[in-house]
């Protein structure tokens, strides 16, 4: 079984209408690396799709949250994107074009959560680390001489 079938099997089980927009939000959400806003896989599956809504895009991914299949990163300035990637990995994240990009192979992220959770004594459903700073595209733009600007 593939992953985009495990995934419609999950939410038939959940008692979820499955319609061709509703499975090409999923077949878009697990097959990017892009960590998407609601409004940029709207714009995609608008395109084969013309009639379907935002609100078909936000109650998808909504669903998919709940059944732990996408973890939505939120935002200071209230935005919020997606991203399906649950290995233990950093999201580095560009403060100038937003681009948000996934550093996987880290030593030691397993052990600082294991050691948080041993700590805190909670459970967790879900992790998130991430670094703010400038991509590589950007930093000659913010960077000069060992002083951002």
């Amino acid at each position: 079984m593939t992953e985009l079938e495990g995934v419609i099997k999950l939410l038939r089980e959940h008692g979820c209408r499955i319609t061709p927009q509703r499975i090409d939000v999923v077949k878009y959400i697990l097959n990017t690396r892009s960590h998407p806003s609601a409004d940029d896989i709207h714009k995609v599956i608008k395109k084969r799709y013309p009639m379907v809504s935002l609100a078909t895009v936000y109650k998808t991914l909504d669903l998919l949250k709940r059944l732990y299949i996408v973890q939505e990163l939120g935002f200071a300035d209230k935005s919020a994107r997606y991203e399906t990637n649950s290995k233990a990995h950093i999201n580095m994240v560009c403060m100038s074009c937003g681009k948000i990009s996934d550093v996987e192979g880290v030593r030691g992220l397993s052990e600082l959560e294991s050691q948080a959770r041993d700590k805190s004594s909670y459970y967790v459903l879900t992790r998130r680390f991430e670094l703010h700073g400038y991509c590589p595209s950007c930093k000659s733009k913010h960077y000069r001489r060992n002083e951002y600007v």
